[in-house]
């Protein structure tokens, strides 16, 4: 199901594609800024609810209704008409968010394995990058021969078949509530974190790190595209950027003998913060050496921070809390989209700046405390 979900050819000319719809570098911002919007107000409700029903349920609908952003977006001409599309895609993502997490979480626990969630998170995550590196090459060359349509026709069979291999997952026995959804249900995920000040540092640092590296993710083509880096070289570039979270992905249980949490998350978001400052300074071809190792350090925080948060968290608000950690990402990525398009009404390069001051400022004022 994640090789699927993953080998999608169309992020490789997802930009350009857009682009030749008539999606501006403004207009695509506020379309995310829209996706994020969503996630905010629905993620903690459909966490609420992957802890109160089976979480395969909602992992199954969040598949599909991927699928589906896809089908409009390939049939869309407007705004109005991505807008709708990106809008069931964020659906699809609060319906997937902490919901596999959890799942993979007590798949381990019932079989006293818990310990290696870390591992196994890191495992998917490789095996979604390599799915991705595969959809990279192939799109890039795709879209060199053919119409950027075709990358997008593929890309819906292969989410056709991650929602058919979604309907084989399996529930592991775990206790339910019948109980009503209530306000103090939607609220425990973020009175978790409150309480526990050192994880609200922790989830703090890690999502200014993963909201700020979300739009290196977004605009590395038209970056390419700026600093003339000929198209059939996007599919290399793709690769490099996904292989390079292997490493950090898999060895992130190896990396905590070596130093903490803390001590990671500090020194990831000092690297972050200084390559966006480097990439927006000295626009050119060598910019993408410094993405690659920013790619690197947002590969290794994750399974470290999602690491520390399972096992803290109450099976009982497993998911809940994951979804408020998303609601307080997408937040994150609303605000630095903001100043992003200030940024970006000089030049891309400008946003790019922008962003890396933010990040540098956050990490630097964290350390004076």
């Amino acid at each position: 199901m994640r090789w699927f979900e993953a080998l999608i050819p169309a992020y490789t000319i997802e930009r350009l594609f857009w682009e030749s719809r008539g999606i501006s570098i403004q207009e695509v911002v506020y379309i995310e800024i829209l996706y994020a919007v969503i996630v905010v107000f629905l993620d903690v409700p459909t966490g609420v609810l992957a802890d109160h029903m089976e979480r395969r349920r909602l992992l199954q609908i969040g598949i599909a209704l991927e699928w589906c952003s896809f089908v409009v977006l390939l049939l869309s001409f407007s705004f109005l008409g991505f807008a709708f599309a990106i809008s069931l895609s964020a659906v699809s993502a609060v319906c997937r968010s902490g919901t596999e997490h959890a799942l993979l979480y007590e798949t381990l626990e019932s079989g006293g394995k818990d310990g290696m969630f870390e591992r196994w998170v890191g495992r998917l995550n490789g095996i979604g990058l390599v799915a991705a590196v595969v959809a990279a090459f192939s799109g890039s060359l795709l879209a060199a021969r053919f119409s950027f349509e075709l990358n997008y026709v593929v890309s819906i069979g292969s989410l056709f078949f991650a929602t058919s291999c979604s309907l084989l997952l399996v529930e592991p026995i775990r206790s339910t509530h019948d109980e009503a959804m209530t306000w103090r249900q939607l609220r425990s995920g973020f009175r978790f974190l409150w309480n526990d000040r050192a994880l609200l540092t922790l989830t703090v640092s890690f999502v200014l790190i993963i909201g700020a590296f979300n739009f290196v993710e977004e605009f590395w083509q038209l970056y390419a595209r700026d600093v003339r880096v000929p198209i059939y070289w996007f599919g290399v570039i793709s690769t490099g950027l996904l292989l390079i979270q292997i490493p950090g992905q898999l060895l992130a249980p190896y990396l905590l003998r070596v130093a903490s949490a803390e001590r990671w998350h500090h020194g990831i978001g000092w690297g972050i913060g200084i390559g966006f400052l480097l990439i927006g300074s000295f626009p050119s071809p060598f910019g993408f050496v410094w993405m690659a190792l920013m790619a690197c350090f947002a590969g290794a925080i994750e399974p470290i921070y999602y690491g520390v948060l399972h096992h803290r968290v109450p099976s009982a608000i497993r998911a809940t809390t994951e979804s408020s950690v998303s609601v307080l990402l997408h937040g994150s990525i609303v605000g630095l989209g903001f100043l992003f398009v200030v940024g970006a009404e000089c030049s891309l390069f400008g946003a790019f700046l922008m962003i890396g001051v933010v990040v540098c400022l956050s990490h630097a004022k964290k350390r004076t405390k």
